[in-house]
């Protein structure tokens, strides 16, 4: 139950910011989502995968400041809940663009 409430407000968070983004940029909700649901796959996964550049980068910084060498850890696998959020959502807009435009995609 708990996931499905993180990914939920996930989704409406995207949702909410992606509508910030629209009424700045003056354009259109639905299109600009797809390259906002783009762009937020790839800061989240950038940011909260399990095993990432970032962390790996601070390990080194660390090793090069202290001299001392981190254990190396294990690969772990798997996405965090806002990742998997990010990608219904743009799943989400994706479908909601194609009914939207459907006129356009199919004559």
């Amino acid at each position: 139950m708990n996931k499905a409430i993180v990914l939920l407000l996930t989704i409406l968070m995207l949702a909410l910011v992606n509508w910030v983004v629209s009424l700045f940029f003056a354009a259109s909700f639905i299109d600009t989502s797809i390259p906002f649901a783009l762009v937020a796959i790839a800061v989240l996964y950038i940011f909260t995968s399990k095993d990432n550049t970032v962390s790996r980068h601070m390990d080194m910084q660390i090793q090069g400041q202290t001299g001392i060498r981190m254990a190396a850890s294990k690969r772990v696998g798997g996405q965090s809940l806002f990742f998997i959020g990010a990608v219904i959502y743009f799943v989400i807009t994706l479908v909601a663009t194609f009914v939207m435009y459907r006129e356009y995609f199919i004559s």
